[in-house]
């Protein structure tokens, strides 16, 4: 899955939007996706892929960001 970065571009009504790695500030907790639980590691791809229209992920909160193939801020 591809995906241009030139506007940050929300996936699944919001729940996930791509970010440019400048946009992640130190202060940012950034996940990669293997540090997940398999829960929510399969709602995360479930909404990158577009198969989920409001994953549920325990382990993540508003703001944090998961790296994946691009970096994705939780929202």
């Amino acid at each position: 899955m591809s995906r241009s970065l030139r506007s940050p571009e929300a996936l699944d009504g919001g729940t996930l939007v791509e970010c440019r790695p400048a946009a992640i500030d130190p202060t940012d907790r950034v996940r990669d996706l293997d540090q997940l639980s398999a829960d929510d590691r399969r709602a995360f791809l479930s909404a990158v892929d577009g198969s989920a229209h409001s994953p549920e992920m325990d382990g993540l909160d508003s703001g944090d960001v998961v790296r994946f193939t691009e970096y994705y801020r939780v929202r």
